[in-house]
């Protein structure tokens, strides 16, 4: 009796907006290491495997200024998993830190739909 194999390899396409990353952070050209971060779409709709642009979520509220928002390189990403399943007060953090941020919409109306849902289960168990 023979045994056989078979192998499947699967491509991962883009990260969605709304994924949790751990990536690298760069200031002023120099990485200050791997942090936690959320997609907020691609860097180029055109190009899917150009980049993405992240929020560092644990910084602070969104803005390029402070580099809280970021450009990273596809290959640079390790993905952790979703907004969804964070906790209720860090999805209200990353809300408020995305406020009016543009080109976020997405991934705040996923952690603030989150956060809803936890936030009505939370009430109800009282």
């Amino acid at each position: 009796m023979t045994a056989t194999s078979s192998t499947t390899i699967t491509t991962q396409g883009p990260l969605q907006a709304g994924a949790l990353v751990h990536c690298p952070r760069y200031v002023e050209g120099k990485n200050t290491g791997m942090r936690k971060a959320v997609v907020l779409g691609l860097f180029n709709a055109n190009d899917p495997k150009g980049g993405y642009r992240v929020y560092f979520y644990t910084l602070g509220r969104a803005s390029i200024e402070l580099g809280t928002v970021c450009f990273v390189f596809s290959n640079e990403t390790v993905e952790l998993g979703i907004v969804e399943e964070l906790s209720e007060r860090t999805l209200v953090g990353i809300c408020k830190g995305l406020a009016g941020f543009p080109g976020a919409a997405i991934a705040r109306d996923r952690a603030a739909r989150m956060a809803a849902n936890l936030g009505k289960l939370r009430r109800a168990a009282r």
